[in-house]
């Protein structure tokens, strides 16, 4: 089980996610924020979390979402057509140009970014401060 991060911690990462957001949308992007995993609806295009987890397993993340019905399309080009479909490039164009462009502007806005380096998930970025 992984522990929970104190409150002052979480209280911390709750101010440094709210500042996070409104410099996103004040970059011209809608924000979604992930509560602990449970998200509204399906969001797509930036989502931002608070994990309460301690240590290097919390903190504020972000990332950006495609819609489900491309997801689910990726899928199922990869099953038909390989891994060299177009779909799954597109999807990978997406993905990794969006990435880019979020982390850019993290930076540009005064934020530590830097990429979680997670083979299972590697576009998620992880905001220190």
């Amino acid at each position: 089980m992984i522990e929970r991060a104190s409150e002052t911690e979480l209280r911390i990462r709750e101010q440094l996610a709210r500042r996070v957001c409104d410099a996103l949308e004040a970059a011209g992007f809608t924000v979604h924020q992930d509560q602990e995993g449970r998200s509204q609806g399906e969001p797509r295009g930036v989502l931002l979390s608070v994990d309460p987890g301690e240590g290097l397993e919390g903190g504020v993340f972000v990332w950006w979402s495609v819609a489900h019905a491309f997801a689910s399309a990726v899928m199922e080009s990869v099953h038909q057509e390989g891994d060299h479909g177009h779909t799954l490039q597109h999807y990978g164009f997406v993905t990794g140009h969006m990435h880019a462009t979020l982390l850019s502007v993290l930076k540009s806005a005064g934020f530590e970014a830097v990429d979680l380096d997670d083979d299972m998930d590697p576009f998620v970025i992880r905001v220190v401060r």
